[in-house]
């Protein structure tokens, strides 16, 4: 059933972001995996998200949060991919994707470069992880959101899907309460299937 609402939702945004076999020795940084389109639906179901949102993906492999998000909401994207291999093909589902959704294409920011080194924008509210580095790489960008949000203080929520005990570790030093954990579809077979939806919005 997953499988083929993955292959429906490729089908409709026109792009390939299933998970590929490339070898990569990215030292602080993993290995690309794709977040499941069911498991996608059930995270951002969670979140009252609009067209004037804002939403960062560090370490966005081929895409598909992007591109979920985009269509889904028509809001403003950035996608930041340090593997020089998936961003060129990153490249070419944006193409692909903006022959049948050209609206967005303004909307539509994709980076090769390193995650730390992403300047946050004062519009970026949602930040979107999917265990793409080490801790002290995210230590580096909670240090930059931080930074960003004493120049320009607004509502930011941090969803980490898959969020390893070290990032849940390593969150607990930061001023931002756990809104959310959600279990996902196989949660029954591995109990890593959740996601963590930080915030500092006290309301």
């Amino acid at each position: 059933m997953n499988r083929d609402r993955d292959i429906m939702y490729e089908k409709l945004l026109g792009v390939n972001t299933e998970l590929e076999q490339i070898d990569y020795d990215g030292g602080d940084y993993f290995a690309f995996q794709s977040t499941g389109y069911s498991s996608l639906e059930k995270i951002f179901d969670s979140l009252s998200m609009t067209s004037c949102d804002s939403l960062v993906d560090f370490g966005c492999g081929l895409g598909r949060v992007l591109f979920f998000v985009s269509h889904r909401y028509m809001c403003r994207v950035t996608g930041v991919e340090y593997q020089p291999e998936l961003y060129e093909k990153l490249l070419d589902n944006e193409a692909y994707y903006h022959v049948r959704f050209g609206g967005q294409r303004e909307k539509f920011t994709l980076l090769n470069q390193k995650a730390e080194e992403y300047e946050i924008k004062p519009a970026d509210n949602y930040f979107y992880f999917f265990n793409p580095f080490k801790e002290m790489i995210l230590d580096s960008i909670i240090g930059n959101i931080l930074s960003s949000l004493q120049e320009n203080p607004r509502k930011i929520y941090l969803i980490f899907y898959y969020c390893t005990p070290e990032y849940i570790a390593a969150m607990r030093k930061y001023p931002f309460r756990l809104k959310q954990a959600i279990r996902l579809n196989a949660y029954y077979l591995d109990p890593d299937e959740k996601c963590y939806i930080y915030t500092n919005d006290v309301s």
